[in-house]
């Protein structure tokens, strides 16, 4: 599934292997005085902070998940020494989370100020042919071959695809992917089949449209994309307002990686794709005199581009005819 999705991870680690970072956790909250004793178990007190009392070892002598996630903690950062840790842990477990980043100030470590929690809100309203339970896989086969029986509507377009079998599985994740960020990420939402697999509005297969689109303007022009094109010809309203958004994406950029937020980025090619849907009965390219079409063209290529890169940025794969 994660091969599917583009996604690899460097190192697979649990809970389960953390060794002696555990005593030696316990052992650092006994001697900073953190930890305290009752009817046999032992805690943190954070109720100063408005977090309440963590349990860190039960009666018996069993460890809890906030003793480990400090051991870990520990282990962590001796291995990687890292310039920052990110949770990214759904929003049901933020007062854990709170305990935690709260215990390791309070032990004085001094790389406690490079935890950050990244939450996650719940999807409401999943389900799929097979069944109630659902699992991502199901999720995965379902929008591909939802994505496949729309492809097959268009018999003409459909013959011209070279691999429909892939191109829908791109457009089945993409609509599952952008569904899932176009809103904060701290936000519930209510899947809704209906609306992520429609070609229009604000939906991974609209995106994807917009990106194949703009590939086969540049395949079938009558000019070539000239770095050095005349852009002084653009002289458009609506041309200009694409340049200037195009003009922002280093900062949206920034911006999505100050606060965590996919969502920046995907509202951003929401509104560059709409834009150039706008533009495009009017800013034509074919037909023109060669120097309007090249400047027209260039702008063009670059929103292509910016969508292109921020697909892939997303874990998306653009796709270039469908």
């Amino acid at each position: 599934i994660y091969a599917r999705l583009g996604v690899h991870f460097d190192v697979y680690s649990g809970e389960s292997q953390v060794g002696e970072g555990m005593s030696r956790a316990i052992q650092m909250l006994t001697d900073t005085g953190l930890l305290i004793e009752h009817e046999g178990a032992k805690l943190v007190d954070l109720t100063e902070h408005k977090l309440g009392k963590a349990l860190v070892q039960k009666s018996d002598g069993t460890t809890l998940y906030l003793t480990r996630d400090i051991g870990a903690a520990i282990e962590r950062y001796e291995k990687y020494n890292f310039d920052k840790i990110i949770y990214v842990v759904s929003s049901q477990q933020d007062h854990h989370l709170k305990q935690l980043f709260k215990t390791v100030e309070l032990l004085g470590l001094p790389y406690a100020d490079r935890f950050e929690h990244v939450n996650y809100g719940l999807v409401n309203g999943m389900s799929t042919r097979r069944g109630t339970v659902v699992l991502l896989e199901d999720v995965l086969h379902e929008s591909k071959e939802k994505m496949h029986d729309v492809m097959r509507a268009n018999e003409a377009k459909y013959r011209g695809v070279a691999d429909p079998d892939h191109i829908a599985d791109v457009l089945g994740m993409s609509a599952i992917v952008i569904q899932d960020m176009t809103a904060r990420r701290i936000k519930n939402y209510t899947f809704d089949w209906g609306r992520i697999l429609n070609f229009e509005g604000d939906t991974g297969p609209y995106l994807q449209y917009a990106h194949a689109r703009l590939c086969s303007l540049e395949r079938k022009a009558h000019v070539k994309v000239n770095p050095d094109a005349d852009v002084s010809l653009l002289t458009e309203e609506v041309t200009c307002d694409i340049i200037n958004q195009i003009s922002l994406y280093p900062d949206i950029l920034a911006a999505s990686i100050k606060s965590l937020e996919p969502c920046t980025v995907v509202q951003y090619i929401l509104k560059l794709s709409h834009s150039i849907s706008s533009a495009w009965e009017t800013i034509k390219v074919c037909g023109e005199a060669d120097d309007v079409a090249e400047a027209r063209l260039l702008m063009y290529w670059s929103a292509r581009t910016v969508i292109g890169n921020a697909l892939t940025l997303l874990g998306l794969e653009p796709v270039e005819a469908m």
